[in-house]
């Protein structure tokens, strides 16, 4: 069944070239054009919109305006911003209403690609198996202000270390996981660090929101059984390797902009449905648990016949609703299946499979097969990659070697 999609857009040679470029993609979407805020509102009155794609700064009504109205209409369509404008006002006014906000220019294929992710990504979200098993979106752990309000300074180019310093101070317990880090092993300093812009010198600032993610994760779906907790070790341990050994993956194939980024994220959370089904417990971990030890069924297989979903589709439920970008949230909804991708070139998906299917924490013998995963040659042969496997090996080697030596 065809997906219908809105382009709102007041150039019309904005919605020439939209109405160009994806007209090979007619067979899959209906595509629909307006100039307008309230054109835009007419046709949803007469066709069903599964995604919408407007223009920020508009005559008469705002792109932030428009959606916030759809949204109170029409709270099942998927909203996108697509802007000209990438300041921290601007960031801030459409990430309140819109699930995306898409950078112009923006080629077909970028269009195509996100558009797909998006809605790979709500068919999951609207799995009411999952719904059931997770909880009601509004009586779910909501993304700490603080989280936004660090994306949008950073969207900023006249953001200073000193203005993201005064941000994190508002929070002692990330100030303190922040000044721990930057003091640990990892880094080797010679001395002691104790100013929290000197330590986002140190940590870099991209490496910033995995930091507030982490520390919200832990807060947020908080594993207190004690028979549980010694799982912990190795969830942790899993995720910052597979995050650093992603990035590396990733700068490796020459990726750009933020790219890199993505795949750490993408990395540091791809284990994030784990921490959600132990920090629930219940029977039906347990039974996930006991059929790990004594099965040889794949674990996404049981977790599917137990659950009902899996935990890659269930950390791809709380990061939509968090509004975690798509790309990233595609990384960890199909690390177990990458070949479901559409995408013919390397991407965070591609980095975080990898570097999971390479990095497996030495773990307890009865608990090995719940980070257990196998690598897609196919996928890999498919995008014309699998001659790099020797090298992201070789970096994979490096990330164990670096990780080793700071935990002694």
């Amino acid at each position: 069944m065809k997906k219908n999609i809105l382009f709102v857009d007041d150039d019309e040679n904005v919605i020439n070239g939209i109405r160009r470029q994806l007209r090979p993609y007619r067979e899959q979407w209906q595509l629909f054009f307006a100039n307008t805020g309230n054109q835009a509102l007419q046709a949803m009155q007469q066709n069903p919109i599964d995604l919408i794609v407007c223009d920020m700064l508009m005559p008469e009504m705002r792109g932030d305006k428009l959606l916030r109205q759809v949204s109170r209409l029409y709270p099942g369509t998927i909203r996108v911003i697509l802007s000209g404008y990438a300041d921290e006002e601007t960031v801030k006014c459409a990430m309140e209403v819109a699930h995306q906000h898409l950078i112009k220019p923006c080629n077909a294929e970028t269009l195509r690609e996100a558009i797909t992710q998006i809605f790979n990504i709500q068919a999951c979200v609207k799995n009411p198996r999952i719904i059931d098993g997770i909880g009601d979106p509004n009586q779910l752990p909501s993304l700490p202000k603080i989280y936004r309000e660090l994306n949008a300074a950073v969207a900023d180019e006249n953001t200073t270390v000193n203005d993201l310093a005064d941000i994190f101070a508002q929070d002692m317990v990330l100030s303190a996981k922040l000044l721990h880090l930057v003091n640990s092993a990892y880094f080797g300093l010679h001395r002691h660090v104790s100013n929290l812009s000197d330590a986002i010198n140190m940590i870099g600032i991209k490496k910033l929101n995995s930091l507030v993610l982490s520390v919200h994760l832990k807060t947020a779906f908080p594993v207190t059984d004690p028979t549980l907790q010694r799982y912990m070790e190795y969830f942790w341990k899993d995720a910052v390797r597979v995050a650093e050994l992603a990035k590396l993956i990733s700068l490796s194939e020459q990726q750009q902009e933020d790219r890199p980024d993505q795949a750490y994220l993408g990395g540091l959370l791809h284990n994030m449905g784990l921490l959600i089904f132990l920090s629930r417990g219940g029977h039906q971990l347990a039974l996930l648990l006991e059929q790990v030890k004594h099965s040889r069924i794949p674990v996404s297989e049981l977790e599917t016949l137990i659950f009902g979903f899996t935990r890659s589709e269930a950390a791809a439920y709380i990061l939509s609703l968090w509004k975690i970008p798509p790309r990233i949230i595609e990384s960890i909804l199909l690390q177990n299946t990458p070949s479901q991708a559409d995408y013919d070139g390397v991407s965070a998906l591609t980095a975080v499979h990898v570097a999971a299917c390479l990095l497996k924490p030495a773990v307890m013998q009865e608990c090995d097969r719940l980070f257990e995963i196998v690598l897609d040659t196919q996928y890999l042969q498919r995008i014309n990659k699998q001659h790099r496997l020797a090298d992201w090996q070789r970096l994979a080697e490096k990330v164990i070697t670096q990780f080793d030596s700071t935990e002694k």
